[in-house]
């Protein structure tokens, strides 16, 4: 049972093996929350992945060894961010490779997927961005 720092890397690593394993998707640059870079430039196409803890509580009572579980909760964003005019085929196709990673999965530490969506958000600047979300929980034991 993870905790938080376990959690994200596992979320973050189930995310980057989809990625890099698609041919439409491996080149493209994959920004991660923590970024300092300069972002990419109008004319490449980047994504960006940020996880973020929402919700969370006790849910059991402490055992014989004074163990109690939590559950923690909240959402992975991806930023899909392509350039604005090219008919949406590469955006479309990256939002489906990202929503791929979470549909129905579960990682090695046991953090599940569910209602993973697709938010088209449309024009931002010299991009076009579609956003994929998908809601996660994981139990953590302490």
């Amino acid at each position: 049972m993870p905790n938080i720092t376990q959690a994200r890397d596992d979320i973050l690593t189930r995310f980057r093996t989809e990625w890099l394993a698609d041919g439409i998707s491996a080149p493209v640059k994959l920004v991660f929350d923590d970024f300092e870079d300069d972002l990419p430039s109008s004319t490449s196409p980047w994504t960006r992945i940020t996880v973020r803890h929402a919700t969370g509580g006790q849910i059991t009572l402490s055992n014989e060894a004074g163990k109690r579980r939590y559950i923690r909760e909240g959402t992975v964003f991806v930023q899909i961010f392509t350039p604005f005019g090219d008919g949406l085929t590469l955006a479309d196709s990256l939002a489906i490779i990202a929503a791929r990673a979470f549909e129905g999965k579960e990682t090695p530490l046991h953090v599940w997927f569910r209602d993973v969506r697709f938010v088209e958000v449309g024009r931002d600047g010299h991009w076009y961005n579609v956003n994929v979300l998908a809601a996660f929980e994981y139990d953590e034991v302490k």
